[in-house]
């Protein structure tokens, strides 16, 4: 259990890079996207810091909120009175709602994104800027539907495998996947960072290294502790998605090669109703 706990501080810092992913459509972004991360992962730090302070400080008998399948919102409404437990539970719907709109966004900047540099699969079609919208419909739709596809899966999991917990396991597999990537991210950044263009707007300076360090000690740790056997489900669902992109990447590896030689082309501008062609 205390090691578990750890992943309270991994489910609370998770999605600052969504930034990243829209700033083609952001002004001046080599200042505003690393200003968004790095001060999102504080306040989110901090915040969540408090929070879990609070929480403790007000747990009572921890014995029923073990059994509670909302602990939080119990620990609120004893504290504090139903109408602010009730104002609490409108305020985690919003703030779920706003998370799940950002991963919808960013889920469809990032096949829009590949399938105009035609590094998706179908990017003849996804890469379609809308004439009447100016915005990706395809996109947008196919984005829409797979988030859909990947919650009936996990609702699934409680309906004919007989598991009781699948919302435990959307979360778990939403925060793995998401630590597998950063790892792999980290990595191959360090690798690589040497052959990268100079940064502008933003860099890390001396505190680079250190910082690269503590990511990937921080990540393997994340990741061990997810070595239960309670998150099976979430690992197999993590694995499945790491392999099918590994799988399509040799692909286009073996059947593109220029394709992923090729550096995005970031920035250009795009006419409504065409498709992003390489000159």
């Amino acid at each position: 259990p205390f090691m578990l706990s750890f992943l309270l501080g991994a489910f609370t810092i998770v999605g600052f890079e969504a930034a990243a992913n829209l700033a083609e459509e952001t002004e001046e972004a080599h200042k505003v996207v690393p200003f968004a991360m790095w001060s999102s992962v504080i306040l989110s730090g901090v915040v969540g810091f408090a929070f879990l302070v609070a929480l403790n400080l007000a747990s009572g008998d921890i014995k029923a909120l073990s059994a509670s399948s909302t602990p939080v919102a119990d620990i609120v409404t004893q504290t504090l009175g139903t109408i602010v437990g009730d104002v609490f539970l409108v305020l985690v719907t919003f703030s779920i709602f706003a998370c799940g709109l950002v991963i919808f966004i960013t889920t469809t900047r990032i096949v829009w994104a590949m399938s105009r540099d035609q590094r998706f699969p179908g990017h003849q079609l996804f890469s379609r800027v809308n004439a009447r919208t100016g915005t990706p419909l395809a996109a947008t739709v196919f984005s829409g539907l797979l988030i859909e596809v990947v919650l009936a899966v996990f609702a699934g999991l409680g309906i004919f495998a007989n598991q009781t917990s699948p919302l435990n396991y959307l979360f778990s597999a939403a925060t793995l996947l998401p630590a597998i990537i950063y790892l792999a991210t980290v990595i191959l950044y360090a690798g690589a960072r040497r052959k990268l263009p100079p940064s502008q707007g933003f860099s890390l300076g001396v505190f680079e290294v250190p910082i690269i360090i503590l990511a990937i000690v921080w990540l393997l740790f994340e990741l061990a502790i997810f070595r239960d056997t309670s998150f099976a489900a979430p690992w197999l669902y993590s694995l499945i998605m790491v392999g099918v992109g590994l799988i399509y990447f040799v692909w286009l590896l073996v059947t593109h090669p220029a394709v992923l030689s090729t550096p995005p082309r970031g920035g250009e501008e795009q006419e409504p109703g065409t498709i992003a062609t390489r000159g």
